[in-house]
């Protein structure tokens, strides 16, 4: 019978559920299973304090920034072909300033101050070191340790762009964090329709053939997204699906799309079912021929 007074039980146990004891926690086992219980208890795991909430406002600024470069771009180009000098590119939306410089020894020359990073990298380095605080602060980890799973298994990956980059944190903060002790219907929805697994995966880009758009444009699916639903999020890459449903999903999940900076259906940079995408007609999931 095993001793509950044994403190190895308790280091166990963090280990196994959470992220391992923090420096100085006691209590007994009893203890850590209560505040495991808790974790289990709450409505999700427990959100980082970052500057921007959202992925609406960091769509909003992502914008704002690349409209800012482009115009840099532009008047660096036209400067150059006048045989003007090159103005200096602009700093874009900046959301930190520069760290202060240490004291410097008498009578030595002073290292530059480095530029504050642009925006979409600003983002992701607010984003990095709140998840790791959290993480540090955590009473038992659980949560955290929940998090990093599925957001290694609904993976998406900040190489893509600044759109990604930028969007990575509220990605694991809105679909991720309120969900891991829920369903997976709900975790899955939350993570198939975020701006960020929208974009990683090119699902703005993909069109119904006879959908308005599509007949309009001369353009056609994009299988991305529902490929990796498929292969990777839920049924595994030997579960049985067929290209037949792969292009079926991707007919069903047109029209999921990430709202462009003119903000017509929406929040710049949140997500939105167009219609004028959609292809019509009625589906099957799973087992039926390509149409």
């Amino acid at each position: 019978m095993a001793d509950w007074s044994d403190p190895r039980l308790r280091m166990q146990a963090l280990q196994r559920f959470g992220l391992g004891p923090k420096p100085g926690q006691g209590g007994t086992v009893a203890d850590v299973r209560e505040r495991l219980l808790a974790e289990i208890s709450s409505d999700g795991a427990p959100q980082p304090r970052v500057g921007f909430s959202g992925a609406a406002p960091i769509g909003r600024a992502l914008y704002a920034f690349e409209d800012e470069e482009r115009a840099a771009r532009e008047a660096k180009r036209v400067a150059v072909q006048h045989g003007g000098g090159q103005p200096a590119m602009g700093q874009g939306v900046q959301v930190a300033a520069a760290s202060p410089m240490p004291s410097q020894p008498q009578g030595s020359i002073p290292a530059p101050a480095q530029p504050a990073p642009p925006f979409p990298q600003a983002v992701y380095r607010e984003e990095v070191v709140s998840r790791v605080q959290g993480a540090l602060e955590a009473e038992a980890g659980f949560a955290e340790r929940l998090v990093q799973f599925w957001s290694n298994h609904f993976c998406v990956s900040v190489a893509k762009g600044n759109f990604v980059r930028a969007m990575a944190g509220a990605f694991e903060r809105e679909a991720i964090r309120p969900n891991i002790f829920g369903r997976f219907e709900d975790l899955l929805i939350a993570v198939e329709s975020h701006p960020a697994m929208l974009n990683f995966l090119d699902n703005q880009l993909s069109i119904g053939p006879d959908s308005r758009a599509g007949k309009r444009r001369g353009r056609g699916l994009n299988e991305n997204l529902a490929r990796e639903i498929m292969e990777l999020h839920t049924l595994g890459v030997s579960g049985g699906y067929t290209q037949a449903d792969v292009t079926s999903l991707a007919r069903i999940i047109t029209g999921w799309t990430v709202v462009g900076r003119d903000g017509s259906l929406g929040f710049p940079g949140s997500f939105a079912f167009n219609a004028g995408l959609h292809e019509p007609g009625s589906r099957q999931r799973l087992g039926g021929d390509e149409q």
